[in-house]
């Protein structure tokens, strides 16, 4: 079986592979799960798109906005015992 820091590399190669010549900002671990009954591991990676949201919070009378990068979340699933891709998949946290 392949160890968690070696699922975390290949989890990170998939993406860059799968997004080559696209610039992933901030991007970072989030979550890993190992499931033992598929025998595989779930490495969730966020980072930056291109597309902006608008936060607003604060009280009702003087609410502060806010405009932000959107936060994608994916979630690759790797072969417990070679480190293989097995797919990619959209999260949300």
């Amino acid at each position: 079986m392949i160890e968690l820091k070696e699922a975390i590399k290949k989890a990170y190669e998939y993406i860059d592979l799968m997004y080559e010549g696209e610039k992933l900002p901030n991007k970072l671990l989030e979550e890993i799960e190992y499931d033992e009954g598929a025998d595989a591991w779930k490495v969730v990676i966020g980072f930056d798109s291109d597309h902006m949201t608008t936060k607003t919070s604060g009280p009702s009378l003087f609410p502060s906005t806010i405009r932000e990068k959107e936060r994608k979340y994916k979630q690759v699933r790797i072969k417990g015992d070679t480190g293989e891709f097995i797919k990619m998949v959209d999260q949300t946290l």
